[in-house]
């Protein structure tokens, strides 16, 4: 029962998060978005060399996922009882 008002959160955000991904039936609104994303990184390859460029990028993109991924592990843990 513990386990399951645990995991219960952590199954509704996942659910939220799908939820917020696009229907790709609808192509055309993935295609815009592609095309709009590409434009944005052609203009960043304009600016900076394109090796530093991805590394800037893939950087962010890691530290802002282990940013999230370390503020749920810390907060499912502070849900626990007893544990500080």
């Amino acid at each position: 029962m513990i386990i399951e008002l645990l995991l219960s959160p952590i199954f509704a955000l996942v659910n939220l998060i799908f939820n917020f991904l696009p229907d790709l039936s609808d192509i055309d609104i993935v295609e815009y978005n592609m095309n709009a994303f590409v434009e944005l990184l052609a203009i960043g390859f304009l600016i900076f060399p394109r090796s530093l460029f991805i590394a800037f990028v893939v950087n962010f993109m890691f530290w802002k996922n282990a940013q999230l991924i370390w503020s749920i592990v810390e907060w499912v843990y502070k849900k626990i009882p007893g544990v500080n």
